[in-house]
């Protein structure tokens, strides 16, 4: 090869590096260039971005720290560890592919450290006007507040982005981690502070992607909604955003007067003599900083065992509790989307829990149940594991759910959207599995798993329910000149139902509501 040819060669291989340079998507904050990928979508994906100092080692069980970068340049090309945790959110995704007939084997628990609070973000890249200012939607995930990632399959924000929307997925410390009180400590609550610090890094940084962080939506399911309730009423975020998306969630609020404070209190402070093997709390704070994560992890999940990981009135964070904070209207003023799916409860229902242990249950705790108004609503239902389906969810979605649209609809100027989910995928399989705990994020984000049975009508009623999501995102009203989605009203308890036709109609659960003296 002359000469000639090998300086052609060079040229072109020279060529070629720089486009790929020149092709990769990113941005500054302060002197530390960040840097993304662009996707063949018209998407550009920045994945893995630290947002807070790791909080590990003197940083444990301290308020989140901004992120102070020193590198000249930083590649967010790859998503970051997930929190501290055990199996269980991978128990579930593998749950729902056996309940479908596919194979559990096709999710695993990815790499699990202290040092988890980073963010992704998938950021549109064909929008032509350079002034137009995009909308910007932040994802907080599931997982009793003990699990899960921010970069599940459900959660991929990818294709919702290719429609016009700016989507962030935030990470926030988990179980023991991010839920600790303790006699020394002055503030708890640590995994919403984790996520209060991503909304203010966002208020700080989406401009330079071309977000408005002015418009910014929160959304949530599950856990990830229960943190939605909680910054509403919290001090600490007003005016990090202006709308918020609160799907299947409300426990926290139905359960405020069983799992409380106290509670929270007791199995932190047994936890700490048994890892300590003292019952002295003078400065043992530190010594509970050096303790291993892997072991500090195993000894919270035998101690808190299923007690599940609520944010405590520190004060700080949040100063009464949740649900008085709705009831005397003491909460930040926010358009809102919330609702639940017909079966959350379907495939929690243990083998030995019956209906008589569903009234005493409520009895026991004091709660005053109408329990002839609930047999003769459920008297109908003839299979008994569907009737507690039915009034479980009720009570723990559905109730609290209207109680928050309710409250918002009463305090602000703001207007509520109120949906349920109804939609049962087609086959014998989907049919036990109902409108499942769950079932509508493959729909918001379209990640239809390959073994879930979706037909056109389910990508039918995707393109639907993104429809009604991006324009509740852009401009505070899910609804466009076609569609009809009436605001909430307290007293008519009319909501959206998503299934083959998706129309208004008056809620299943409002009479329950009512018999459980929630309404």
């Amino acid at each position: 090869m002359n000469l000639v040819n090998k300086l052609f060669i060079l040229f072109l291989v020279l060529i070629g590096f720089t486009n790929e340079l020149v092709s990769k998507p990113s941005f500054y904050i302060d002197e530390t260039k960040i840097i993304g990928t662009s996707l063949e979508t018209n998407v550009d994906a920045y994945l893995g971005i630290p947002f807070a100092q790791p909080p590990v080692n003197d940083l444990r069980w301290k308020k989140t720290q901004s992120k102070i970068f020193k590198q000249t340049e930083f590649f967010a090309t790859d998503f970051a560890p997930a929190c501290m945790q055990g199996p269980r959110i991978v128990n579930w995704y593998r749950g729902v592919a056996v309940g479908f007939g596919g194979d559990p084997n096709y999710i695993d628990l990815p790499d699990i450290s202290e040092d988890c609070l980073y963010l992704n973000m998938w950021v549109p890249n064909n929008i032509k006007n350079i002034d137009t200012k995009l909308p910007v939607l932040v994802y907080i995930h599931g997982g009793s507040n003990r699990a899960g990632w921010s970069f599940e399959p459900n959660y991929i924000g990818e294709k919702l982005a290719q429609k016009g929307t700016i989507v962030i997925s935030v990470a926030y410390r988990l179980g023991v981690f991010g839920f600790y009180s303790h006699p020394e400590l002055s503030v708890s609550n640590f995994a919403l502070l984790d996520v209060i610090e991503s909304l203010k890094w966002i208020q700080e940084n989406i401009s330079k992607v071309g977000g408005d962080p002015n418009n910014v939506t929160i959304s949530g399911e599950s856990a990830g909604a229960t943190s939605i309730e909680h910054l509403i009423v919290s001090p600490l975020s007003k005016n990090l955003f202006n709308r918020a998306i609160h799907q299947s969630a409300g426990w926290s609020i139905a359960d405020s007067e069983i799992i409380n404070d106290d509670v929270h209190s007791k199995l932190s402070n047994q936890l700490t003599i048994e890892l300590l093997n003292r019952s002295n709390f003078e400065n043992n704070l530190n010594d509970m900083r050096k303790i291993d994560a892997i072991k500090l992890l195993k000894k919270a999940e035998e101690v808190f065992g299923t007690t599940g990981y609520y944010s405590v009135i520190d004060g700080y964070t949040i100063t009464e509790s949740v649900r008085k904070s709705f009831e005397l209207g003491n909460i930040n003023h926010v358009d809102l989307i919330i609702g639940s799916n017909k079966d959350e409860e379907l495939m929690y229902l243990e083998k030995d829990y019956f209906l008589i242990d569903f009234y005493n249950e409520r009895e026991s705790y004091g709660f005053y149940t109408d329990i002839d108004n609930l047999n003769s609503i459920v008297m109908n239902i003839k299979n008994e594991k569907q009737k507690l389906n039915y009034l479980l969810t009720a009570r723990n979605y559905t109730c609290p759910s209207f109680f928050i649209a309710s409250s918002i609809k009463k305090y602000t100027k703001k207007n509520v959207w109120f949906y349920s989910f109804d939609k049962v995928r087609d086959g014998k399989k989907s049919k036990e599995m109902g409108a499942y705990h769950g079932a509508e994020l493959p729909y918001i984000f379209n990640t239809h798993d390959n073994w879930l049975p979706t037909s056109q009508e389910d990508m039918k009623l995707t393109n639907l329910i993104q429809s009604f999501w991006l324009n509740f995102i852009k401009k505070g009203n899910p609804n466009s000149e076609n569609s009809k989605w009436t605001s909430f009203k307290s007293e008519n308890f009319n909501v959206l139902s998503f299934n083959e036709e998706t129309l208004m109609k008056k809620s299943n659960s409002a009479r329950v509501c009512k018999a459980l003296n929630y309404l």
